[in-house]
């Protein structure tokens, strides 16, 4: 005689399936906010609003917010308040101070025009080469920032060292100190002739990588990099690419890292000149020039780190997409296309 108790767990066993295939076919599905709005990739533009470039048809839906993955616990970490922006501004604006449009003298008298990331860029609609044309601007605008950083404390250097010479003391200690200065000018007169022959050197290879010739006169970037916060669409569970996934996480921690070193430097109005009258003890020199070479390290810390930020936006943007026009570009990379 047949038995049929193997039955009811045959039934159990192919109900129990298709409940599996079911569940794993929702759970496929990418998660959806109904009502919600897709956050911009781009800041705003010169007129306040923001272009975000069309996704591909074969791209997989964006995902709500980059700060769910981003900054879970800390919500406010990338906001500046008021008076912070304003002083990031100021530390910005002297570090990056666009030198004069002439330099040298005589026959060798080298005239220089200030060249904006979309005059850079006006050329160039390929992605691999506009990427590429973007890291060399950005390095030559980081190399004039470091001659202006190196120029700046050499100044307050000498400033002090004019104050020590009056001094009437004769003493072995005090010769030691005036070594040190010396030896202090000397090291940054090198650095400064080593940064003229690489900004030459950037300024070569930005007209290589932007198809510009000398006639017009050697180029001096004039745009300012970006150095507060920056708005991101979110590819933290579902991004179109790796580059795309990376950057995205980058990009918030070179933000902050921007936000500690700028602020390290402390007051825009003394970022380079510590006030100084006189000096009472042999130590207040060596003190005085200390703090000049933590300044000056830390300006360059502030320097390598927006070029580095800057150079992830445009990896960024360029991965979100490759298409869109070099005005377009330049928008999402600064801001805005004015000086």
């Amino acid at each position: 005689m047949t038995s049929f108790r193997s039955f009811p767990f045959f039934v159990f066993a192919v109900l129990f399936g298709a409940l599996l295939a079911v569940t794993a076919g929702l759970d496929a599905q990418p998660p959806q906010a109904p009502g919600s709005e897709t956050p911009s990739v781009l800041p705003p533009d010169i007129n306040g609003a923001a272009e975000t470039p069309q996704a591909a048809p074969e791209s997989a839906a964006l995902p709500e917010s980059s700060r769910t993955a981003l900054d879970a616990g800390k919500p406010d970490s990338l906001e500046l308040t008021p008076e912070q922006e304003d002083q990031l501004f100021q530390i910005t604006k002297v570090i990056y101070q666009v030198p004069p449009t002439r330099s040298g003298g005589g026959d060798a008298e080298i005239v220089e025009i200030p060249l904006s990331l979309y005059e850079a860029l006006s050329q160039i609609q390929s992605g691999a080469e506009r990427l590429a044309a973007v890291e060399s601007y950005w390095s030559l605008r980081s190399k004039i920032a470091n001659l202006n950083i190196e120029t700046h404390i050499k100044e307050s250097a000498e400033k002090a060292s004019g104050i020590l010479g009056q001094a009437t003391v004769d003493t072995p200690d005090f010769k030691a100190l005036m070594d040190v200065y010396r030896v202090y000018l000397s090291s940054a007169d090198a650095r400064i002739a080593q940064l003229r022959v690489e900004i030459r050197e950037g300024q070569i290879d930005l007209m290589r990588k932007t198809r510009r010739s000398t006639e017009r006169g050697w180029p001096i970037p004039s745009s300012t990099p970006w150095y507060g916060n920056y708005s991101l669409q979110s590819e933290a569970a579902q991004s179109r690419s790796f580059e795309l996934a990376s950057e995205s996480i980058l990009i918030p921690e070179k933000i902050r890292a921007g936000y500690a070193s700028g602020f390290s430097l402390g007051a825009p109005e003394n970022l380079f000149s510590p006030e100084i009258s006189t000096f009472e003890r042999i130590d207040d020199g060596y003190l005085y020039l200390k703090t000049l070479e933590n300044k000056r390290l830390a300006a360059l810390g502030y320097v390598r780190v927006l070029e580095s930020l800057n150079n992830s936006i445009a990896r960024y943007v360029g991965a979100y997409s490759s298409s869109i026009d070099s005005r377009t570009f330049v928008n999402c990379l600064i801001g805005s296309e004015e000086e």
